[in-house]
């Protein structure tokens, strides 16, 4: 490219960049103008002209955005999935002002926090007309219910995100929102900094030989790995002497159940799991050498994580969906319809997406027999498509029917009189 070219295309890109900076302070004075009206109409707008709302533009605070903790390793794809899902958490959601007015989360989050912190810090000398602007804008100070309010709806959101990426078998993620203005005041950052843990995989002995685990727990908020235990009473074991709590620990070959069985977000069925055995009392069906302990998502039993004991450790060896044979409802199930595993392979009944995909809450004969047999927990589950890894074509319920039509549950059925 030659001297004349390369001149162009650099006052090109200058024009484009002093474009963008100028759409920028723009928006910014739109949405202070209109954040302004919100809190106190138009007589407060009037009070603060755009020649003050355009030094406020210079310090305002940035775009809240995520990213990798200083030496956490976090690859940028993780941290762009971060801010992608940040985006989607803050569009559309509203708070509410004291005055009853709604404000977008967004706008608050750099012009409305600029607006609140800036005037609230401003010196009014005993002026009455700044100390009533000033009061205006007390309802976002750092002690007040409206801001702690924003504090705790910021650490859900991103404790959300963090959770949502997290997986047992890669890493476990948890965020710090000290760096930004919302907890520090008047810092110059607007940084989510994102830690990152990878669990340690460990070799357990069991009584049919050593295998690959990761023991149970969750990042601190110290950032830090934090290990569970659980008495193992609270699960049906018998106990001589202290009921102590012990080491509890997760197979690879259980990640990979969950993962094949259920087949949502990990983070989500991995969440699940730690919850499942932090409960005062764990729902449980002892099956002479093991337990089974319910695992349920969105509040419903979709089956079992199976925990025997080894020494001073407890193991979660694998997890039987709730149609599976060896679980209660799965033997149960496969008694009225006389079929055995390959049977429910075949019809795809033996994991939660391919459950779903053929929506048999909507047939009749068919959501008896699974309610019948204990399932009908399942039927409820049909919502959770959406968080499925591998989505799963729909499939004909009518199918499963001429498959099991010779099965003695069907025939044994009386027709009503119509």
């Amino acid at each position: 490219m030659d001297r004349k070219k390369k001149k162009q295309v650099a006052i090109k890109s200058a024009a484009n960049i002093e474009q963008q900076r100028k759409a920028l302070k723009e928006r910014f004075l739109d949405r202070s103008r209109k954040i302004i009206m919100l809190i106190g109409g138009d007589m407060l707008l009037q009070k603060l002209p755009d020649a003050f709302l355009g030094r406020l533009y210079e310090c305002r605070y940035p775009v809240l955005k995520a990213k990798a903790a200083p030496g956490s390793g976090l690859d940028k794809i993780k941290v762009i999935q971060f801010n992608k899902l940040l985006q989607n958490y803050i569009e559309g959601v509203e708070l509410t002002l004291p005055n009853g007015n709604k404000i977008l989360l967004s706008w608050y989050l750099s012009e409305g926090i600029t607006l609140t912190d800036s005037i609230g810090d401003m010196e009014t000398h005993g002026d009455p007309e700044l100390e009533e602007i000033k009061r205006h804008f007390s309802f976002g100070s750092h002690d007040s219910s409206f801001h702690h309010d924003l504090q705790e709806l910021l650490i859900n959101i991103v404790t959300d995100i963090c959770t949502l990426l997290s997986d047992y078998n890669d890493h476990i993620y948890r965020s710090d929102l000290g760096l930004t203005p919302f907890f520090a005041k008047f810092n110059p950052d607007n940084d989510i900094l994102i830690h990152s843990f990878k669990p340690t995989k460990e070799k357990v002995e069991t009584t049919k030989g050593m295998r690959n685990a990761i023991r149970l727990g969750w990042l601190s908020t110290e950032f830090k790995w934090e290990h569970y235990s659980v008495k193992p009473s609270l699960l049906g074991f018998k106990t001589t002497g202290l009921d102590i709590p012990l080491e509890i620990y997760i197979s690879t070959h259980t990640l990979d159940r969950l993962q094949e069985r259920i087949n949502i977000s990990p983070g989500i069925m991995h969440q699940i799991l730690l919850l499942t055995f932090l409960e005062p009392k764990i729902t449980h069906r002892w099956m002479g050498d093991a337990s089974h302990v319910d695992f349920r998502v969105a509040g419903e039993k979709v089956g079992y994580l199976v925990v025997k004991q080894h020494g001073t450790k407890l193991m979660i060896h694998t997890f039987l969906f709730l149609t599976n044979n060896d679980t209660f409802e799965g033997e149960k199930l496969g008694r009225l319809l006389s079929v055995v595993k390959e049977d429910k392979k075949y019809l795809e009944i033996d994991s939660l997406p391919a459950f779903n995909s053929y929506h048999i809450d909507e047939n009749e004969k068919l959501s008896k027999l699974f309610k019948d047999a204990g399932c009908g927990s399942l039927l409820k589950l049909g919502h959770l498509k959406e968080f499925t890894i591998n989505q799963i074509a729909d499939k004909d319920a009518e199918s499963i029917l001429h498959y099991l039509e010779d099965a003695p549950y069907f025939s044994k059925q009386v027709t009503q009189p119509g």
